[in-house]
């Protein structure tokens, strides 16, 4: 049975050499660089096998993403279907994320233990604060600049609603914190499923050497592609409702 000094060595991060002396580069920067390397791959081999009639594997590929397309239009509309290319983005660079620790996720006295991306909080973050810039650029680009600025500082009802006019502003002041929030979340939901789930497996490995704890493997890849949606759909979510308001407004 292992120990917890050596539960904490396989979990804490590893920097593996310093870029330009200076930035650290550790083993779940080096990961994310293997599964981004991995998703332009398999695109290319993909847009290059492309045929006008479909058919094996190309139909699944295509079913699947007709399922998206079809999902994104019940949760935002019709709008909601221009964000499908980031939205596949996430989706796809976060499963193949949590997935590749499960792939190569083997404690040897060589190896190590290589971490998942997404079980690096700094990972997180990064996909999250990517996330926020794109659906506060939408809103910023459906309602203007200043327009937008209105939805948290209404001025307007302050002078002209009287005391409901102070209620909205304060309400308005609140949706600043809500905002601020959805990075907050986005990031700390997606490396606690990941990076706990890492600490069961570790934990596992280190009961049973020699065996495959396969159930909590299972498991894992299953929490992984839930993860990895939930992401997604959040990301949307939160882009609809920036944009959705300037669509109200209008009609």
């Amino acid at each position: 049975m292992g120990s917890l000094s050596e539960l904490e060595v396989h979990l804490a991060p590893k920097t593996l050499f310093k870029l330009f002396g200076i930035l650290p580069i550790t083993d779940t920067i080096v990961m994310m660089w293997m599964v981004m390397a991995i998703l332009i791959s398999l695109a290319l081999i993909f847009r290059a096998k492309m045929k006008y009639l479909p058919s094996g594997f190309q139909n699944f590929v295509e079913w699947s993403l007709g399922g998206l397309y079809g999902f994104m239009e019940s949760v935002g509309g019709k709008e909601a279907k221009r964000h499908f290319t980031i939205f596949i983005t996430f989706f796809l660079l976060i499963l193949f994320s949590n997935w590749i620790g499960l792939a190569l996720g083997i404690i040897s006295e060589k190896l190590g233990f290589l971490r998942a991306p997404t079980s690096d909080l700094n990972s997180t973050i990064a996909l999250a604060l990517t996330a926020f810039a794109y659906f506060e650029y939408q809103a910023v680009k459906a309602h203007g600049f200043l327009g937008y600025l209105g939805h948290f500082f209404n001025f307007k009802a302050l002078f002209t609603q009287g005391g409901m006019g102070i209620i909205h502003f304060f309400v308005g002041l609140l949706h600043i914190i809500s905002e601020l929030v959805r990075p907050v979340a986005l990031s700390l939901r997606l490396f606690g499923n990941i990076f706990g789930g890492e600490i069961v497996l570790v934990v596992a490995f280190l009961l049973v050497r020699g065996l495959v704890p396969v159930p909590f493997m299972m498991l894992e890849f299953v929490v992984g592609l839930i993860q990895a949606f939930v992401f997604s759909t959040l990301f949307l979510t939160f882009t609809v409702l920036n944009t959705a308001h300037a669509e109200e407004e209008h009609h």
